[in-house]
C-alpha cells in the first residue's frame, strides 16, 4: 500500500482522540505528504459522564474537549475546517438508528469525496466504535463508481480489552519518530483524555506501541491496522 497514491483520507472515529489514538502517526505522515486529512466525529466524547457531574459542567467539558480536537489535529497538520463533529449520544450512539449514523457519515463521504477511510475495529470493545465501524461500512459500500478502502485502527485502552482479542493487524504504516511524538504531542492536547504512565493513553505507552508494531514489521517505527476493503 503506498500512502502517495491517497489524496483525501477520511477518518470516522467515535470520539474526540480517538483518531489520535488510532491513526494519529498515520494522519502525521499523510499530512507531510500533501494529503488532505478529513476527522469526522459523530459522538460528543461527553455527555455519558452524567452519573459524574451536572448538565452545566458537561457542557462546558465539551466546548472544552471540541476546542482541544481542533489544536489536536492541527499538531497532527489536519485544517480545522476539515473536521466534522456530530452530537450522537456518547457512549449511547445505540440509542439512535444505525441508518441515522450511516446517513450523517453519508452527507460527509458526499462532500469529501475520499479515496481512503481509517475507522474503528469492528471488535472493539467501545458500543460507540462497534457503532462507528458498521455505519462507515454501510455509508461506503462500493458501487459502479465508488470503491473506497477502509483500513481498521486499533484505540490504545479500548481495542484490547475485550478478550480474546479479534485483533490481528495485517496492515503496517511505516511512521516517522517525528510522525510518532506529533501523535504524542496531539494526544497531550487533549488534556482531560490523556494520561500517566502505564496508561495506554500516556506518551510512553504510545511510543512503545509504535515500537512495537515497527519491530512486527521491520520498520523503526509504525501503526497498525487490519484491510477491511481494499481495491485492486
Amino acid at each position: 500500500m503506498i500512502l502517495e497514491n491517497y489524496n483525501k483520507i477520511l477518518t470516522f472515529f467515535a470520539h474526540p482522540d480517538d483518531e489520535t489514538l488510532a491513526a494519529g502517526a498515520t494522519i502525521s505522515r499523510l499530512s507531510s505528504l500533501g494529503a488532505k486529512v478529513h476527522i469526522a466525529i459523530p459522538a460528543t466524547g461527553i455527555h455519558g459522564r452524567r452519573n459524574s457531574s451536572s448538565r452545566q459542567s458537561r457542557n462546558n467539558e465539551l466546548a472544552k474537549l471540541r476546542k482541544d480536537c481542533q489544536k489536536a489535529c492541527a499538531a497532527l497538520g489536519v485544517d480545522n475546517k476539515h473536521i466534522y463533529l456530530g452530537e450522537f449520544a456518547d457512549n449511547e450512539m445505540d440509542k439512535s438508528s444505525l441508518l441515522e449514523v450511516i446517513n450523517w457519515f453519508e452527507d460527509i463521504i458526499a462532500k469529501v469525496k475520499p479515496d481512503l477511510i481509517l475507522t474503528h475495529h469492528r471488535y472493539c470493545t467501545n458500543i460507540d466504535h462497534q457503532y462507528s465501524h458498521q455505519a462507515a461500512i454501510v455509508a461506503s459500500r462500493p458501487a459502479a463508481n465508488s470503491h473506497i478502502p477502509i483500513l481498521c485502527g486499533e484505540v490504545p485502552s479500548s481495542t484490547g480489552y475485550l478478550k480474546p482479542v479479534q485483533w490481528e493487524p495485517n496492515l503496517y504504516v511505516e511512521v516517522t519518530e517525528k510522525n510518532v511524538e506529533a501523535k504524542i504531542c496531539a494526544m497531550q492536547l487533549y488534556e482531560g483524555e490523556a494520561r500517566p504512565d502505564p496508561h495506554p493513553r500516556s506518551p510512553e505507552v504510545l511510543k512503545a506501541l509504535a515500537k512495537v508494531r515497527g519491530s512486527e514489521s521491520g520498520f523503526m517505527f509504525a501503526e497498525a491496522f487490519m484491510i477491511q476493503r481494499i481495491f485492486s
